[in-house]
């Protein structure tokens, strides 16, 4: 199931006339890109037209941290393997509250296996992300790309204005903050081995959808909270 938010409640400025219904799923991906490089990124000394920038440092980290966004069940998992390391309470009550909204229902946005784990083509949400000069693909001299992307100084300003305006947005900059408590600045290879783990998304034949771990992460929360 896909699902999140409605692709209606996208921005105005990131929705166009649509010719298909994929017009619609691309503005929502564009979004969640957003949020994510937004917060993922770190301050750079490089200044812009508007100001300094930040950059998020590499394309595999990006899909690593998707992923996470867009599975909650394998985000529950990981917030367990710290619970279990740090024995907090609110870590324990994050993973009650991804269940008791039904996100790994709900909020499961699939992605396909591919040769480097989990996929997806960004290449038309970044495209809807520079058209509005919020973000930009980080180029070396001679014109080959790397793998970082430059997020502008409007881009914060353009998603407290989003947020303000269509507050349902918020779970998309509180999901991604969540992800990066976990995933902070490791690289997406290291974010990856975490989730080559797990042999439902290791063993998933290529070009298929990546499969959930719910039941098996529900059962895990019941028993260290000690419930049958």
């Amino acid at each position: 199931m896909t699902s999140g938010i409605a692709a209606d409640e996208a921005p105005a400025i990131l929705r166009a006339k649509r010719s298909s219904a994929d017009t619609g799923l691309h503005h929502r991906d564009a979004v969640r890109l957003l949020f994510i490089l937004a917060l993922g990124s770190e301050a750079d000394e490089t200044v812009g037209d508007a100001g300094p920038v930040r950059i998020f440092r590499g394309e595999k980290r990006a899909m690593a941290i998707d992923f996470l966004v867009r599975y909650p069940d394998y985000l529950a998992h990981e917030l367990l393997n710290r619970y279990e390391h740090e024995r907090r309470p609110e870590q324990l009550a994050e993973v009650e509250t991804i269940f008791a909204a039904d996100e790994p229902d709900v909020r499961l946005v699939k992605m396909i296996r591919w040769h480097r784990g989990a996929f997806q083509n960004i290449e038309t949400p970044l495209a809807i992300l520079r058209f509005h000069g919020l973000v930009r693909a980080l180029r070396k001299s001679g014109g080959q790309r790397r793998h970082d992307f430059v997020v502008e100084p409007a881009a914060f300003a353009f998603m407290d204005d989003a947020i303000r305006r269509q507050p349902a947005l918020a779970w998309y900059r509180d999901r991604a903050a969540l992800v990066m408590s976990l995933a902070g600045f490791r690289s997406g290879s290291s974010l990856k081995d975490d989730q080559y783990l797990h042999e439902e998304y290791r063993d998933a034949p290529l070009g298929t959808e990546i499969p959930s771990i719910r039941d098996r992460v529900l059962d895990r929360l019941k028993r260290l909270r000690g419930t049958p």
